[in-house]
């Protein structure tokens, strides 16, 4: 399981949306849903971070570029520390030892000219999981029928039948056009660096209903997700989305049941959202 929690000193303008609304990130299989709650704020840095093994010597992955990395043990005490590359965001942190399976480390990327920083609480997996599970399946041929003189008997076969998982759904990052219903439609853009953006559309006017809020993701299962957003001022909302794929979604209410939704101006209709 991930946790992330981004801080800044950032905040965000007017957000618009009557009752529900739009993205999140999370992690789960498809019987159990495990889940990680992310908070995203303006100004940010990024962190993403490959799996760590408990034969794991290094932990990797990209984050902004020139960042600091350091690596804290479960009592949040430094064990180790890198520099993301100045022009590919790629970095490695050598472990001082190989971790136990359960262990908990915290990752942190830091802004050297600022206080923004970011982290994610990733536990560490037993080696045995990096591989892909397979299953052998061998069948026999029933023998020949006996001729005048011969017998022949078939050779053994052998296949391999591989076990793959379904697709997860990744962070909301991206922009995502909804469909159009009387003549308006709705767009909203989600990034790390400038938060949650809205717009409405209507004919050849374009209206941007949200600028840089921060929004903050709490996922109730595997599709469905729960998004709260805190405008400038301090005005919270919370809306909720349905994922029918890793590039579409639908806007629905606290029971995860599709509803007419408004942002802005827009007309109340039933809206779905495409990644761009």
């Amino acid at each position: 399981m991930k946790k992330l929690v981004i801080l800044s000193s950032s905040l965000i303008a007017a957000f618009g949306l009557l009752g529900f609304g739009a993205a999140t990130t999370t992690q789960a299989s498809a019987k159990t849903a495990k889940t990680t709650k992310t908070t995203i704020v303006a100004g940010s840095p990024s962190l993403s971070i490959n799996k760590i093994y408990s034969n794991s010597t290094s932990v990797i992955g990209t984050a902004s570029k020139g960042t600091k990395i350091t690596v804290e043990n479960s009592k949040q005490k430094q064990i180790a520390s890198s520099m993301a590359s100045k022009t590919t965001g790629k970095y490695t942190v050598k472990l001082p030892a190989k971790q136990k399976a359960g262990t908990k480390l915290y990752v942190y990327a830091r802004y050297t000219t600022n206080r923004h920083y970011l982290y994610r609480i990733m536990t560490v997996q037993a080696a045995g999981s990096a591989k892909t599970a397979t299953k052998k399946v061998t069948t026999k041929k029933a023998p020949a029928k006996k001729t005048t003189s011969k017998k022949t008997v078939s050779k053994k076969t052998t296949s391999k039948k591989t076990t793959t998982k379904s697709p997860k759904l990744q962070t909301p990052t991206g922009t995502w056009q909804s469909t159009s219903y009387k003549g308006a439609s709705m767009k909203f853009t989600f990034s790390q660096k400038t938060g949650l953006n809205q717009y409405v559309t209507q004919g050849k006017k374009t209206t941007h209903v949200l600028k840089n809020a921060t929004y903050n993701v709490d996922p109730q299962s595997v599709n469905f997700w729960k998004i709260n957003a805190t405008a400038k001022g301090g005005a919270k909302t919370t809306f909720y989305m349905r994922f029918k794929g890793t590039k579409q979604f639908v806007l629905v209410n606290s029971k995860n049941q599709a509803v007419k939704t408004s942002v802005g101006k827009a007309p109340a209709g039933n809206y779905t959202f495409n990644l761009q």
